[in-house]
């Protein structure tokens, strides 16, 4: 089943600031079976859905047949992280692809998610895609992350910050999956841009300050200054999978 499918039954829904982020792991997993012996009671199956025990929420489960696009879409989606060749010819061989859903819009329903994630890609994943951002990972890379799930890995797990237009313009995507605004900058270099970028989102992540539109911003001390607005443009307005419910930041030199 593809991924089009999996999305048109299990529609990705906004209601009240509540998302829906989807996780793909390929996998040499032939079945469901192997995946819930292997989590040693962490989690319970019951038809599609999956049941973390110790977190008491629930994910829908879908385990589909050989994908032969997975290995371009990671290799897309792997760029931010580099992902190696050798990973990604690995990830042509798999025999399942594992899809798991679930509320998010928040850092720690984000990293419940993540958790249960971490799991399943362990007991046979070979890599992991967040499709809610675009953003792939390397087993060795993921679990680094998973390691620590302090809300900066978080951010790193589900958002990307290096997306650019045609015109320049660099924007982020995936802070809908951590309940936060995006944000995207005009007029600039990539690296400067990309930078303001990163910085104001890891701003909202780390320092979680109450914003409004027109305050300033500054990357550092010595720095000139941004204007923040509201951003009625989102590049992926009304997406299903990366279109952001809570808004976006724009960032404007002064």
């Amino acid at each position: 089943m593809s991924l089009f499918d999996f999305l048109k039954r299990k529609e990705v829904q906004v209601n009240k600031q509540i998302v829906t982020s989807v996780i793909c792991i390929p996998s040499h997993i032939e079945d469901k079976i192997e995946i819930f012996s292997g989590t040693n009671g962490a989690f319970m199956a019951v038809g599609d859905v999956l049941m973390d025990v110790k977190n008491k929420v629930h994910y829908v489960f879908e385990m589909a047949e050989y994908d032969n696009r997975m290995k371009n879409s990671f290799k897309v989606a792997g760029k931010v992280i580099r992902i190696s060749n050798d990973t990604i010819d690995e990830i042509d061989k798999h025999k399942a692809v594992i899809y798991i859903s679930g509320e998010t819009g928040s850092l720690d329903a984000a990293r419940r998610l993540a958790y249960a994630a971490t799991w399943v890609l362990d007991i046979g994943g070979i890599g992991i895609k967040i499709e809610s951002a675009g953003k792939a990972f390397d087993n060795v890379t993921w679990n680094r992350l998973a390691a620590q799930l302090d809300d900066a890995a978080i951010y790193e797990m589900f958002v990307v910050d290096s997306l650019m237009m045609t015109d320049g313009t660099t924007y982020s995507c995936g802070m809908h999956n951590i309940g936060l605004k995006d944000t995207i900058v005009s007029g600039l270099d990539f690296v400067t841009a990309q930078n303001a970028v990163r910085i104001f989102n890891y701003y909202q992540v780390i320092d979680k300050p109450v914003i409004k539109a027109n305050q300033t911003f500054q990357t550092d001390i010595d720095s000139p200054f941004y204007r923040i607005t509201e951003e009625d443009n989102q590049p992926y307005k009304g997406d299903e999978l990366f279109g952001n419910p809570f808004g976006m930041w724009r960032l404007t030199l002064e």
